[in-house]
């Protein structure tokens, strides 16, 4: 007995301390509870078992300002980015049907022929000038038929300084030959005219003269110079203005009218003639004339990426 009366109050004093450990464990529990439920009010919230007092809403999101009705309809609008277009003649829509005439060799005593026909067709066209043709007339009938094609709405694109296709194409080292020359013909050309051009014609095609171990076509893309073919060539540097018309016709026949025609021809007494016939036929089918536009990737371009 007297043992179990020693050991009633030990007994009483931990049940007790059990009784008060229980009493903390639910008040914690309860305030960790209520430490997430949030009440909706006029400034968002209030965390109602921590008491925090209420901030105005613009102290607690002072980036946040009232936006009216006329500012909600200003942002929704489409707002235009003025840039600079690189693309400086590109045309948003582009015809179903476009031909490019483009006149190799020249400047010539033609050149003015040819512009004044280009010119009562409204047929923009593309002039591949040829260095040593620049340099046999004298420079100012040069600069003046350059000015001119310029200044009509054509295009003068380079067509190497010599056309020897022995610097050209033959030989170590003819790929940079031939990127020499261009470059020359460009600043040739920049000088006289201020127009500066990256687009080739290479003398003969690229098809014949650029190999898969030449290195032209690396060259050229180094240098940042297009070059082009075509497909339609009416040979009307042998051929009299018949032939030529009717070699026009057969071939663009022969490929049943495609999307794009690129025409190569020379500044000929038959192209001359040729001529309006040509553009007569042309149009008559639909074709639109343009002349080289910078940023185009021409259909005929396509050469100079067979052999990377």
């Amino acid at each position: 007995m007297e043992e179990k009366s020693r050991l009633r109050p030990i007994l009483i004093k931990i049940a007790l301390n059990f009784g008060a450990l229980l009493i903390v464990l639910m008040l914690h529990n309860r305030t960790a509870t209520s430490a997430h439920q949030i009440e909706a009010s006029a400034d968002f919230a209030t965390i109602t078992s921590l008491k925090i007092p209420r901030q105005p809403l613009a102290d607690r999101f002072p980036q946040i300002q009232e936006v009216t009705e006329e500012e909600k309809q200003a942002e929704e609008k489409i707002v235009e980015i003025p840039h600079e277009d690189k693309l400086e003649y590109v045309e948003e829509e582009w015809p179903e049907r476009v031909v490019f005439l483009t006149f190799d060799d020249g400047p010539s005593w033609n050149t003015d022929r040819l512009l004044d026909i280009l010119y009562k067709e409204n047929a923009p066209s593309t002039f591949f000038v040829l260095g040593h043709s620049m340099l046999m007339h004298d420079a100012a009938n040069t600069q003046t038929w350059l000015e001119r094609i310029l200044e009509e709405g054509h295009y003068v694109g380079l067509h190497s300084m010599s056309h020897d296709p022995g610097i050209l194409y033959s030989g170590y080292g003819a790929a940079g030959r031939f990127v020499d020359e261009m470059q020359q013909l460009q600043e040739l050309i920049y000088e006289m005219t201020g127009h500066h051009t990256d687009l080739c014609r290479a003398p003969f095609g690229m098809m014949t003269n650029f190999t898969p171990y030449s290195g032209h076509a690396e060259a050229i893309e180094a240098a940042g110079i297009q070059c082009i073919d075509w497909n339609i060539d009416p040979q009307d540097w042998t051929n009299s203005a018949d032939l030529v018309i009717h070699y026009v016709i057969s071939q663009v026949e022969m490929l049943n009218f495609p999307s794009e025609l690129v025409i190569v021809l020379h500044e000929e007494n038959a192209t001359v003639e040729a001529l309006p016939a040509i553009i007569a036929f042309l149009r008559e089918h639909g074709y639109v004339f343009k002349a080289y536009q910078p940023g185009h990737e021409f259909i005929y371009q396509q050469y100079r990426y067979l052999f990377h």
